[in-house]
């Protein structure tokens, strides 16, 4: 059984009561996505309908024979019988009809094909934007938490101080608003970390109230080596799904204007009949071959043509739009990856170490009683959105990846 199956019977097949919240890596998430995204899903019955459409334009024969039945009664002087007739016709393609229509059907399923995978990067993507989201929105959920719990600290020791007459009401009541804005503000983080939670999870085919946790933390990792833009571009070009789903769609339009162009021509019908005529005095035995053709006098499958040329003509017009909406895409794409590296280097350079020993000093001093609550605050505040400051570049980092990933077209 594979893991991501496993994980699924975990969530779906155990009573909820009766179980522990399963741990959920990225790989295993972007396991689940791939194979249970409802979009996906969808896209992979659409290659499966473009796949019968092309079995059936590969027919030899487009359409069945025609049979034709006739009998009558023959009067002739006081003498009667029966007439009666039988005709079998076929309706022939002999002007490259069938290869057209096979052309632009084995296009149509190429581009269905190339949906499904582009799709499957986009996911790819989502999930570990979505990933990313969820182990930050706990990141800060934990931070929160902290920042409630030094809040009522500080309360406690202001009062403290207040009772030895080191403190006044004013900082009391200071710590007391503090403490309320510090648990206003995890009571949104936690809400933040449920919609994390339940966005990704929706986006795996899971139940959102399913219990699951995220595995490991957000964390700033070496960066890999720099490719330039241009080498980027010409990825792009080479392997983005919708790029091909593009260039099969204006291979899928010329072999429909071709077809349209040869459905003008009249195809002959072949056949065969045989008759009996039912004179009792002289019988008689008629078998004919039948050659019939349509006159292409009125209707020259005019419309179809129109219709092909102007869908050709877009559709070409349509690859050269997205050709430059790639490029545009990966060179924005490489500069935010650029900025949130820096971003994130920036905090890890010692940052975050020398503000989290400023709160470990202040903290102490105001203990002491050598700095007031306000100084204690400031410190407190700055280290605290220098730790959430952190998250958020981490998380986009962690986005900006996906995104040039999802721009080249790739899933790593």
């Amino acid at each position: 059984m594979s893991p991501s199956r496993f994980f699924l019977l975990a969530l779906l097949v155990l009573p909820a009561g009766a179980r522990a919240a399963p741990t959920l890596t990225l790989d295993r998430a972007l396991s689940l996505a791939l194979d249970q995204n409802p979009g996906l899903l969808a896209l992979q019955s659409e290659v499966a309908a473009s796949r019968a459409r092309l079995e059936g334009a590969s027919l030899l024969l487009q359409s069945n024979p025609e049979l034709e039945g006739a009998a009558g009664p023959r009067s002739t002087a006081g003498t009667r019988g029966t007439d009666f007739s039988v005709t079998l016709s076929q309706r022939l393609e002999l002007f490259g009809q069938r290869a057209a229509r096979s052309d632009a059907s084995r296009a149509l399923l190429g581009s269905a094909e190339a949906r499904l995978a582009g799709r499957r990067v986009e996911v790819a993507a989502e999930v570990r934007e979505g990933f990313g989201r969820w182990l930050g929105a706990r990141q800060r959920d934990r931070i929160a938490a902290e920042a409630l719990d030094l809040a009522r600290q500080a309360l406690a020791a202001a009062e403290t101080r207040q009772a030895a007459g080191a403190a006044s009401r004013i900082e009391v009541n200071a710590a007391r608003a503090v403490l309320g804005r510090a648990a206003r503000e995890r009571s949104a983080a936690a809400l933040r970390l449920a919609s994390a939670k339940a966005g990704l999870l929706l986006l795996l085919g899971l139940d959102p109230a399913e219990p699951a946790e995220p595995e490991g933390d957000l964390a700033l990792e070496a960066p890999g080596p720099v490719v330039a833009t241009d080498t980027l571009v010409q990825q792009a070009l080479a392997l983005r799904p919708d790029l091909q789903a593009a260039r099969l769609e204006v291979d899928a339009a010329a072999a429909e204007h071709r077809l349209a162009g040869r459905e003008a021509l009249p195809n002959p019908r072949l056949g065969v009949s045989y008759a009996e005529e039912g004179d009792p005095t002289n019988p008689a035995r008629i078998t004919q071959a039948i050659l019939a053709f349509d006159l292409p006098l009125f209707n020259r499958n005019q419309a179809a043509r129109g219709v092909a040329a102007a869908r050709q003509q877009q559709a070409a017009r349509a690859l050269e739009a997205l050709t430059r909406s790639v490029r545009a895409e990966v060179a924005l794409a490489a500069s935010r990856l650029a900025s949130a590296q820096a971003a994130a280097q920036a905090y890890a350079g010692g940052l975050l170490a020398g503000l989290e020993e400023n709160m470990q000093l202040v903290t102490e001093a105001y203990r002491a009683g050598k700095v007031d609550f306000f100084q204690l605050l400031v410190i407190r505040r700055e280290t605290l959105e220098a730790r959430n400051g952190y998250v958020d570049a981490l998380e986009e980092l962690l986005a900006a990846k996906a995104g040039l990933s999802r721009a080249i077209g790739s899933i790593p």
